[in-house]
């Protein structure tokens, strides 16, 4: 099995990791990717139309506030999924 060195740091020493587990590591980080990516995207075309709405109709401010946060919740889901993906590698 061939065996590569990560980027993961044990008490100052580069310690070996399989390429499987590599590949695991790199599957673990998309959802984030992805999901960060695309989440902040849609953030910010929704954050840009809310303060066009909160400059016209300054009592619909709380309408913006909620979009913005209803599409952090988005990455949020995926940070979420690459964390567990990467506490059960291994």
């Amino acid at each position: 099995m061939l065996r590569v060195l990560a980027l993961i740091k044990t008490q100052a020493a580069v310690s070996l990791v399989s390429t499987q587990a590599g590949l695991q590591y790199l599957a673990a980080c998309l959802p984030i990717a992805f999901g960060g990516y695309f989440s902040a995207r849609a953030q910010g075309r929704v954050c840009a139309v809310g303060v066009n709405l909160t400059a016209k109709r300054p009592e619909e401010s709380s309408k913006a506030i909620v979009s913005a946060s209803l599409i952090e919740l988005y990455a949020l889901l995926g940070f979420i999924v690459s964390f567990l993906m990467v506490i059960n590698i291994g």
